[in-house]
């Protein structure tokens, strides 16, 4: 049970309008509001973004009225449906070094407005295969919504010292645990003050 149909009509959004938002046909928002297939992780996390709400909220595990931060007056715009913006892609970034210092940038992808409209956003390529149990092979591109809140058990690019790492995070105490997805690597668990919250992965792709 979901409440996507729910939030999206209080909105006054429709299904063609939330699948260019999520960047998927019409038809796939209609599998997700009937629950003919489940909801990828990625598409939940759009979503959470999208509506201002928590994936508890719109997977009915919660019945607590979230505030929403955001209008659906701005969701109809035609805006989201054709333009794209050009998302930098970074190239090896050092310590020290800001994420999107000009320096780093290799190039840029186009991406629709609909994807990034409420906040910075980049592209990394994938070097490894520590977030493998996601389907995030090693060339794949994530798409990294900077300085994004921190939120157990997502996905996250931090930097420790000179590395910087895709990882699951979990707080514990003041400690976080970075969590990778594939079993023959172990988590990490550094100081809360050691490690320096990029962003948020909110999408991965196959490059071409």
């Amino acid at each position: 049970m979901n409440r996507i149909r729910e939030l999206r009509t209080e909105r006054g959004i429709t299904q063609e309008q939330l699948g260019s938002l999520l960047g998927v046909k019409k038809s796939a928002v209609c599998k997700y509001e009937n629950e003919r297939v489940g909801i990828p992780y990625q598409m939940l996390e759009k979503l959470i973004d999208i509506f201002g709400v928590t994936a508890d909220y719109i997977l009915c595990r919660n019945d607590e009225v979230p505030s929403h931060g955001k209008s659906g007056d701005n969701y109809g715009d035609a805006v989201y449906e054709c333009d794209t913006v050009p998302v930098p892609l970074l190239g090896m970034v050092h310590a020290g070094e800001p994420m999107l210092a000009e320096e780093n940038i290799a190039d840029y992808i186009p991406v629709s407005a609909g994807e990034v409209f409420d906040g910075d956003y980049f592209f990394m390529e994938v070097v490894g295969d520590c977030m493998t149990g996601d389907h995030i092979a090693e060339g794949s591109l994530v798409l990294v919504k900077k300085g994004a809140e921190l939120r157990d058990g997502l996905i996250y690019v931090v930097r420790i010292e000179d590395e910087v790492l895709l990882r699951r995070v979990k707080r514990i105490k003041n400690s976080i645990a970075l969590i990778p997805s594939n079993p023959a690597y172990d988590p990490m668990i550094v100081q809360g003050g050691d490690v320096e919250i990029i962003g948020r992965v909110v999408e991965s792709r196959i490059r071409h």
